[in-house]
């Protein structure tokens, strides 16, 4: 049987409405609330003596999910219990198997009991957000096709591209607002992990409906399989995904073609946000549809939209004027170029600068050095590339390939972001230049995980004696400098998409337009405490991040109201759309 549920609302309390009974409700993630049936719900809906005889509450549920949560650490505190030396390599093995023993537990629990699952993230939210999602996702990406035990979400490869429509009306809820969409070929800093990328669109929307509140029953998680270029996949003979090529030029924009117009007839107000594409797909996919469909991608705007707000931040610290800074950006890929035009974005629109004012204040390098029109680069770098002015007053060995040193010397930076992905590039003497620059430098290795951030936060410190203004793409614990405790801030994208995602979809507008981020990452800049900022943390506290979506909501919504004449919405109403985790009632359908 089909099970069918639908919701309605009274007196500000969310009712589900069910055909389902029996066992089919225990066996449905949404309604299934274990224990916490009342009497006569477990009388209407066929479950009385299917289930234990005691009704519990889901804070007696939450706990009882901790305790086993915990006991999988169990393992590792025994071994540093009882090993005085410890050999690093071991550990850090033990507690990879723990950490994706935990996310395999929690993607358990959604599966299961999916309300459950969202009360207890968001009880222990700093806790579980490593396992949900990066860095320990990627892990669970690498290992899909071997561990995955139930399957969620929407996968359409070119033997079912053309039945799109018929595989929409077969998803398990009938009215998604958001979508999550990769192609799996970006897949955060592992590149093509054909269809294990699943994952990603899976933990990013339990992050809307845990940062934004964004009901789970509107959500859609889609992997456009158009095959993997992956040779270890196409080998592996238990491999679930679509084992040929990747579809290239006009095979792949036809088969992109063909979902959105899919999404345009059956939900044609859901939006899409764009996940893991490689960086030239990314911007192809972004622009080509940005405004025929409510769509952004994360790894572009987001990404440059948190950034912005650390800069914004870390300005206030280092009393620097923002139009007066050179930035350097190390790493040409979706992040690095993302953060470069909002830099642009925010030098015209807030500093009056003209465009080529603004792209003049930017260099970016990629592997082959600083980009310049000397070469040819993809037309996403060309708004950036140097041209032969530039040269003139550069002291510098090889014009062909300008290096990061001879970058930050000659251009005279003064902020430095990492999107290269490539540990200890910001090398001792790189960090020794930027304080020759400046008395305080902002430098950001934004890569994840940690193993590949271009720096440590203790040695950028260390280096730079303190004086350097520091942001992390990755959690880096606190550390200890000169007596004290220093703790930097999380450049985290989780701070903007959330907010993005619902202040879109409750704006009613056709597209995002650009302005958003800019005033996202002003917003997110403007609700960090000073007393994070005086301390050299320059972004809130992640525990804070429903007030902070709210706030990045509503910012989205007078933005899209501004240039689409929408409705708009206060904070207050905004809050009162965000969805909490609760078990609901449920009645059976008459």
């Amino acid at each position: 049987m089909k099970i069918y549920f639908d919701v309605k609302e009274e007196n500000k309390k969310i009712i589900f409405v069910t055909n389902a009974e029996g066992n089919d409700i225990i066996r449905a993630p949404l309604l299934n609330k274990g224990t916490a049936f009342s009497m006569p719900e477990r009388e209407e809906l066929g479950i009385d003596g299917l289930i234990p005889p005691r009704v519990l509450k889901i804070e007696q549920h939450i706990e009882k999910v901790h305790q086993r949560y915990k006991r999988l650490e169990t393992p590792l505190l025994m071994l540093c219990k009882n090993c005085d030396r410890l050999n690093k390599k071991s550990f850090d093995a033990l507690k990879k198997e723990i950490d994706i023993a935990k996310y395999n537990f929690l993607r358990d629990l959604q599966d299961r009991n999916e309300i459950l699952f969202y009360a207890y993230a968001s009880t222990y939210l700093k806790e579980v957000l490593p396992i949900i999602y990066t860095p320990t996702v990627g892990e669970a990406v690498l290992r899909y096709s071997r561990d995955s035990a139930r399957f969620r979400g929407i996968f359409l490869s070119p033997n079912s591209i053309n039945k799109a429509e018929k595989i929409f009306d077969q998803f398990r809820f009938k009215k998604p607002t958001i979508a999550v969409v990769t192609d799996n070929q970006g897949i955060l800093g592992l590149g093509d992990q054909g269809v294990g990328g699943m994952n990603i669109p899976i933990g990013k929307l339990a992050l809307y409906v845990l940062g934004a509140g964004i009901r789970p029953w509107e959500t859609m998680p889609v992997s456009l399989d158009v095959g993997t270029n992956n040779i270890e996949d196409l080998a592996d003979p238990q491999y679930l995904g679509y084992k040929a090529g990747r579809l290239q030029g006009k095979q792949y924009l036809d088969f992109i073609d063909k979902f959105v117009k899919a999404v345009q007839k059956k939900f044609p107000n859901m939006l899409i946000q764009w996940e893991d594409f490689s960086r030239q797909n990314a911007f192809t996919v972004l622009d080509r549809y940005r405004y025929k469909v409510l769509s952004f991608n994360d790894d572009i705007q987001g990404t440059g939209s948190v950034a912005l707000a650390g800069i914004i931040n870390g300005l206030k610290l280092s009393g620097g004027d923002f139009k007066d800074q050179h930035f350097v950006i190390y790493g040409s890929g979706a992040g690095g170029v993302g953060i470069a035009r909002r830099i642009a974005a925010c030098l015209k629109s807030k500093h009056k600068l003209s465009e080529k004012q603004a792209y003049s204040k930017i260099a970016i390098l990629d592997s082959k050095g600083l980009v310049t029109n000397h070469r040819e680069v993809a037309d996403y770098k060309k708004p950036f590339s140097k041209d032969k002015n530039f040269f003139k007053s550069c002291d510098v060995d090889d014009t062909s390939n300008i290096k990061l040193p001879e970058v930050i010397k000659n251009f005279k930076a003064t902020v430095l972001i990492g999107t290269s992905g490539c540990q200890g590039h910001f090398t001792k003497d790189i960090i020794k230049l930027m304080c020759d620059n400046t008395e305080r430098p902002l430098i950001f290795p934004l890569s994840n995980p940690i193993s590949n951030s271009e720096a440590t936060p203790q040695d950028i410190y260390k280096v730079s004696k303190g004086k350097a203004i520091v942001a992390t793409g990755s959690p880096f614990g606190t550390f200890n400098y000169n007596g004290k405790d220093i703790e930097v801030g999380q450049g985290n994208n989780f701070f903007i998409f959330p907010g993005v995602g619902l202040g879109a979809i409750l704006s009613g507008g056709q597209y995002i337009n650009d302005e958003v981020f800019t005033e996202s990452a002003v917003t997110l800049s403007n609700i960090t405490p000073d007393s994070n900022i005086k301390k050299g943390v320059i972004y809130p506290d992640i525990s804070d991040i429903r007030n902070i979506s709210a706030s990045i909501a509503h910012t989205t919504i007078r933005c899209i109201s501004k240039e689409q004449g929408t409705k708009e919405l206060s904070i207050p109403d905004v809050k009162l759309k965000m969805w909490g985790p609760e078990y609901h009632t449920i009645v059976k359908k008459t």
